[in-house]
């Protein structure tokens, strides 16, 4: 039994291969326009993120800096305290006191402890004026960039370099709840161990804020490389 041979110059031949190429070039267009369209959309996510990161940057230098400005005048005041918890400094030493801390505390008049000591009556006050004060860092873009088809289209080494900002932002954010209760509670003006436990938890609140403002330097740097 002879096969059959499929002329070239077969109309239905032709017809078959043209159908089949033509399939074949709308599937690989579409792909690469539809590639092209989420590589843009993650392009624009991703500075969302760095618009996120670098306005968390913002918020935190100023609440750092406002909590430097306060940390040594409030140490101050805090160390003077008796077992009574009064304010008592040596006489001498009164215009030295209101100098270093008259952003936070209000001095009004002393009364005489013994010959050397005075106890002095005022308002003892720290507002900081920050907008960390009434909220934390935020992880709302990043978070759902994550639960996009961005993800799997980002390198795993600009990912990894991206979630280290926002895991030391949450270390942040939670050492900034445990100061922040200890100062609305004013628990710390209970007795000596309480000041020191607050003065701590204040310091090492600095030294995290430290550290994370040093890697925000390099927000542009990685950001770079996600491209």
């Amino acid at each position: 039994m002879k096969k059959k041979k499929i002329s070239l110059n077969n109309p239905w031949f032709v017809t078959l291969i043209s159908t089949m190429i033509g399939i074949i070039s709308g599937l690989y267009i579409t792909s690469y326009f539809e590639n092209n369209r989420l590589l843009d959309a993650k392009e624009n996510a991703l500075k969302q993120v760095e618009s996120e990161l670098k306005e968390n940057y913002s918020l935190l230098k100023d609440f750092n800096e406002k909590l430097i400005e306060k940390y040594e005048p409030v140490g101050i005041v805090l160390s003077n305290l008796d077992k009574k918890m009064n304010l008592v400094i040596h006489k001498d030493s009164l215009k030295s006191f209101q100098l270093n801390t008259s952003t936070v505390f209000k001095y009004d008049s002393f009364t005489a402890v013994d010959e050397t000591q005075i106890q002095l009556h005022g308002d003892f006050n720290f507002n900081i004026e920050a907008g960390l004060m009434g909220k934390k860092l935020s992880s709302i873009v990043w978070n759902s960039y994550k639960q996009t088809n961005y993800l799997s289209i980002t390198n795993f080494k600009c990912l990894t370099a991206i979630e280290a900002f926002y895991e030391l932002q949450e270390e942040v954010n939670e050492r900034t709840i445990i100061w922040k209760n200890e100062l609305y509670q004013a628990g710390f003006t209970a007795n000596k161990r309480a000041i020191e436990k607050f003065k701590n938890a204040w310091r090492m609140l600095l030294l995290q804020q430290k550290l994370l403002l040093d890697y925000y330097e390099y927000i542009d740097d990685i950001l770079a490389n996600c491209k």
